[in-house]
C-alpha cells in the first residue's frame, strides 16, 4: 500500500476584474490570485487490486454533502480523468478529504481540492502524463484548477487558462470573514450582465500589472498596489447578499489595509500590516459577527 497526502489552500483573488465574454458565453477574466495557509488536507492510498480484479476509486470525507458522483464532486472528477486517461491502474485508489474551506465562499476549495488530488495522482503514476496534459484535465475541471497546480500570486487570465507567476506576497496576515448565505457564482455573473458595465480596459491592466512587478517588500507593494484594484462582481454580489458590505464596513473599521471580496463571494477578506494589527477573535465586532453565525477565521498569504 502506498498512500500520499497534499494540502489543499484556499485562495483570493486580489482583484478580480471582467474583460469582455467569449463568443460562447463564458466570461473573460483578468484577476490576481493569491495562495493563502488555510487548507483542505487529501489522502490518497494505492491498494494492489487481487488477482483478476480492475482497480476502482473510492472517496470519503468529514462532509457529508459531497458525493461520490464525479459530476458533483471536483475531487473524485480529478482522479476519475486521471485514471482514465493512464487506463487500469491495477489498484484501488482510496481519497479521503478533510474539509476547512467553506463552499460557496469564492475560496476556490473545491478547485483546491481537485488540483491537489492531479497533483497528488501525477506523484504515484510518474510520467504517465505531460504537464500539458495535467492542464488540459486541471482546466476542464473548472476555471481555476490550473492556478492551484502553481499557487503562490498569479496573474489569471482568460477563462483561467492563462496563468503568470508574480512577486510573491506571502506572509501578510489577514482576516476572512464569510455570511451564513452563499453566492451562487451564475447568480452572481448574471446580475453583472444585467448592470452593463464595461469590461477593463488595456490601459488598466498595464498599471494594475505595473503594481504587481514592483519589487518592494510585500506589505509595501500591497498598500501601494490595492489603490487600483477592486473586484467587478462585489456589487452584484452585495445586491444578492446585502451582509458582504457590513462585513467590509467591520473589516475596515478594524484596521484592514486591503479590504474585498473574493471570488463571486460571499467570503470577504481583510489585510493588515503585521500580526500585532490583526484583531483577536474575541473583540466585541468579531464576537457580534460570530453570534450571527458568521464563519472567521485568521490565515495569511502563502
Amino acid at each position: 500500500m502506498v498512500e500520499v497526502q497534499r494540502k489543499a489552500h484556499a485562495k483570493v483573488n486580489l482583484f478580480l476584474r471582467m474583460a469582455g465574454r467569449r463568443e460562447d458565453g463564458y466570461h473573460l477574466l483578468y484577476s490576481c490570485m493569491q495562495t493563502l495557509d488555510l487548507h483542505d488536507m487529501i489522502f490518497i492510498k494505492l491498494v494492489p487490486a487481487e488477482k483478476g480484479e480492475t482497480g476502482g476509486l473510492s472517496f470519503i470525507s468529514n462532509c457529508d454533502y459531497l458525493p461520490l458522483d464525479p459530476k458533483q464532486n471536483t475531487t473524485v472528477d480529478a482522479a476519475a480523468r486521471f485514471i482514465r486517461k493512464i487506463g487500469e491502474t491495477g489498484y484501488h485508489v482510496r481519497i479521503c478529504l478533510l474539509k476547512e474551506i467553506p463552499s460557496q465562499a469564492g475560496l476556490g476549495g473545491g478547485s483546491s481540492d481537485a488540483a491537489a488530488v492531479l497533483d497528488a495522482m501525477d506523484s504515484l503514476f510518474p510520467g504517465r502524463v505531460s504537464r500539458e496534459e495535467l492542464l488540459e484535465m486541471a482546466l476542464a475541471i473548472g476555471a481555476d484548477v490550473p492556478f492551484f497546480l502553481t499557487g503562490g500570486t498569479a496573474l489569471c487570465e482568460g477563462v483561467g487558462e492563462k496563468v503568470s507567476l508574480l512577486p510573491e506576497l506571502s506572509g501578510i496576515p489577514m482576516l476572512l470573514l464569510k455570511p451564513p448565505q452563499g453566492v451562487s457564482t451564475p447568480a452572481c455573473y448574471k446580475k453583472w450582465d444585467e448592470m452593463g458595465c464595461p469590461p477593463i480596459s488595456d490601459e488598466e491592466k498595464e498599471l494594475i500589472l505595473q503594481d504587481l512587478k514592483n519589487p518592494k517588500d510585500p506589505v509595501l507593494r500591497l498598500a501601494d498596489a490595492c489603490r487600483r484594484w477592486s473586484n467587478d462582481l462585489e456589487a452584484p454580489a452585495i445586491g444578492l447578499v446585502p451582509e458582504i458590505s457590513e462585513g467590509l464596513d467591520v473589516l475596515r473599521k478594524l484596521g484592514a489595509i486591503y479590504t474585498a471580496m473574493t471570488g463571486s463571494g460571499s467570503c470577504i477578506f481583510g489585510f493588515f500590516a503585521n500580526e500585532r494589527a490583526v484583531p483577536s477573535l474575541s473583540c466585541p465586532e468579531i464576537q457580534a459577527l460570530r453570534e450571527r453565525k458568521w464563519w472567521v477565521t485568521q490565515t495569511e498569504t502563502v
